[in-house]
């Protein structure tokens, strides 16, 4: 089995918009695509529309998870703030 570095997990303080705050850590985000995004890649028409979700992903134990799955619509920001977590940690994070 092939070995990847990820490099250091990342901290990504997620908002919902019900005023919810998480934190979680992930080495990957996918942001949901624009409207049209997926016909315009891949060269289709889309007549349903999907609602678009934000993904995090990590390395684990040696193991690609996926971290937290999320409807667009149920989240106000995203942001990584592993700068701020080191800050608040003392660099111990």
């Amino acid at each position: 089995m092939e070995k990847f570095d990820h490099g250091p997990l990342q901290t990504y303080e997620v908002i919902y918009t019900s005023g919810h705050v998480e934190r979680l850590e992930a080495h990957q985000v996918m942001m949901p695509p624009s409207d049209g995004a997926f016909g315009a890649i891949f060269g289709v028409a889309t007549e349903t529309k999907r609602e678009g979700r934000w993904t995090f992903h990590g390395e684990f134990d040696g193991r690609w998870m996926l971290v937290l799955s999320v409807p667009e619509s149920d989240v106000k920001s995203v942001r990584n703030v592993t700068r701020t977590a080191d800050d608040l940690a003392g660099g111990q994070s």
